[in-house]
């Protein structure tokens, strides 16, 4: 059984509008199955926002390849690498950067026509998100403003979807902050009791795996 609705969150985002060479094919996969009409997928629209901040950050070419830089001018003084191998390296180093570089300034052109595909559903945030938000905020989560935000517009987002019909919600999330579990696998009684109210499976890939059935312990959930 899967869910009739997908929720995502930034990470989704990041995954399928990174640098060529590092998109994510699990990410990719979940939108051609939206497209092919498998589930709907939905995307608060602040995450839109974050990922626009986040790919440019995480990606940034000499960030990535200064390591192996430094390798190299190491090696080479010490004899370990040969002028010529280090010469050929750091022309690959230079052609890393200058192409990485550029699938950057894509970020936006990327972002604009995610926006408009017909099969992604992106939401802004409601009067109801921003007062849930307000709420969840009250209580022992320790989050960060953005995934305070994220988490209300997924839980009211779930629940307007259950009213309209949908039997039952997925969201699938990176965010280890966001997880009802840690990382023993125990639960976090708080998180998992706020994602149960709202009759939401969370799964931390992007697979959207069959499930036997609808758990047990929403039976007695709102």
């Amino acid at each position: 059984m899967k869910p009739e609705a997908v929720l995502v969150e930034t990470n989704w985002v990041v995954d399928v509008i990174a640098p060529a060479h590092l998109q994510k094919q699990q990410a990719i996969d979940l939108l051609t199955r939206a497209q092919a009409g498998e589930f709907g997928l939905y995307v608060p629209a602040i995450c839109l926002t974050e990922a626009r901040e986040t790919v440019p950050r995480r990606f940034n070419p000499r960030s990535q390849s200064a390591d192996l830089r430094n390798f190299l001018k190491w090696a080479k003084i010490e004899g370990k690498v040969n002028p010529e191998d280090a010469k050929a390296a750091f022309r690959v180093f230079d052609q890393f950067d200058g192409l990485v570089a550029n699938e950057l300034t894509k970020v936006s052109e990327r972002l604009t026509e995610l926006a408009k595909l017909p099969y992604l559903n992106v939401f802004p945030l409601s009067e109801p998100m921003l007062e849930r938000q307000v709420a969840i905020g009250a209580l022992d989560l320790s989050l960060k403003p953005y995934d305070l935000a994220v988490l209300a517009a997924v839980l009211v987002k779930a629940e307007e979807l259950q009213q309209q019909n949908h039997s039952w919600v997925g969201f699938c999330e990176l965010d280890s902050d966001l997880l009802p579990w840690d990382r023993s696998g125990d639960r976090k009684s708080i998180l998992r009791d706020l994602y149960d109210q709202s009759r939401i499976w969370v799964y931390d890939n992007f697979l959207v795996e069959d499930i036997d059935a609808i758990p047990d312990r929403w039976t007695n959930a709102n």
